[in-house]
């Protein structure tokens, strides 16, 4: 006996630990969502759906709150983001609404008005689902070539058996069938290779287009902006007319702005005309060293003395005899007793004779 009030023991706490899980808990005749009393709810027709959803019979909930409208005796939950009932589907998200000095979390509840209920579903991706009439991606409907055949991809693609689509438009001139998605820039099918500029990358944003000299069959991405086929080296959607494509490799896994081959260097898509190959290091903030210069971005520093060149940081570097700020020249400031300046809003660098904020001397009050 007491072994069997153990095992009920240890199931009853189970069930409450499932229970707090979901946010969802039922107890002394009502329903609370993560303690807050859920005042419309029907305890004894109460069901938690998943951890997010939940329905008596005549509402449903998300997070505790009660969907405007929506059927709870027909009410199913398709994943943690769609819900629908007999007439009506919703999207639902939790998110971070980021604020300067205050970051919350808020509830986004949406009506698809369009979705036609009966034969809504989601796709093997949690934010995309399709009726009868069209494809969406969370709250937004889109109209696709193919809806039998239509899969989301990674990275914000998608195809069907006959085009590719991104950012929920098609992509003019693809083929379906054969689209690839190979990385966050680039896709490719059987006849053209796109690359994709990304907000990140800056402008244009968003942005699709197709490489007018890369070969489908050979492209291959080596780096998050570098790619190569049989014949050309690229970045981004750049042809590098010197490069050799059978040597050329990213600088490393880190350093996404260098790449090199079996002659030269590049910054990005620019040749590094004046690089020593067998003596060319990294330093920090695009600056570079060899044996005979240094080098910001792909632009060697004339008037630098190798010897005694130091990055100090934030874009500012110094030698003997000069003082740089993301490779050009700060007059006047005075090398032996520039530094960087901490924990200071209106500057960031001074030398016994001023103070310097990005770069640019401020002028003393």
């Amino acid at each position: 006996m007491k072994s069997l009030h153990i095992l009920l023991s240890i199931l009853g706490l189970g069930f409450l630990i499932s229970c707090k899980k979901s946010g969802y808990e039922t107890r002394d005749g009502s329903v609370y969502y993560k303690d807050y009393l859920l005042r419309e709810a029907d305890y004894a027709s109460f069901e938690v759906l998943n951890d997010l959803f939940a329905k008596d019979k005549k509402h449903a909930y998300y997070r505790g709150i009660s969907l405007t409208d929506a059927d709870g005796a027909s009410f199913l939950a398709l994943n943690d983001h769609y819900g629908k009932d007999k007439t009506m589907v919703f999207y639902c998200d939790n998110y971070l609404d980021f604020k300067l000095f205050e970051t919350k979390r808020k509830d986004k509840i949406s009506r698809i008005y369009n979705a036609d209920a009966s034969t809504f579903e989601v796709l093997e991706s949690s934010e995309y689902a399709k009726d009868k009439n069209r494809c969406y991606n969370k709250d937004i409907g889109f109209a696709v070539s193919d809806l039998a055949s239509f899969q989301p991809l990674d990275y914000g693609y998608g195809k069907d058996n006959v085009t590719g689509y991104f950012n929920l438009k098609p992509i003019p001139g693809s083929h379906g069938r054969s689209f690839t998605v190979l990385s966050a820039n680039y896709s490719k099918d059987k006849q053209h290779v796109y690359y994709t500029s990304r907000a990140a990358d800056g402008p244009p944003f968003s942005d699709i287009h197709r490489i007018p000299l890369a070969t489908p069959d050979s492209f291959t991405v080596i780096g998050m902006y570098y790619a190569t086929d049989q014949v050309h080296a690229f970045y981004k959607d750049h042809c590098l007319p010197a490069a050799a494509p059978a040597s050329f490799r990213q600088w490393n896994a880190n350093e996404i702005n260098y790449a090199r081959d079996s002659t030269h260097i590049y910054f990005q898509e620019k040749l590094i005309m004046e690089a020593d190959k067998a003596s060319f290091h990294l330093l920090t903030d695009f600056y570079a060293q060899d044996a005979n210069a240094v080098f910001y971005e792909h632009r060697p520093l004339s008037a630098s003395d190798i010897t005694t060149f130091t990055v100090l940081g934030l874009g500012y570097a110094k030698d003997a005899n000069q003082v740089y700020y993301e490779g050009k020249l700060l007059k006047k400031a005075d090398p032996v007793s520039f530094a960087l300046v901490d924990n200071d809003a209106d500057r960031d660098a001074a030398d016994k004779y001023y103070s310097y904020k990005d770069g640019h001397r401020i002028k003393p009050e």
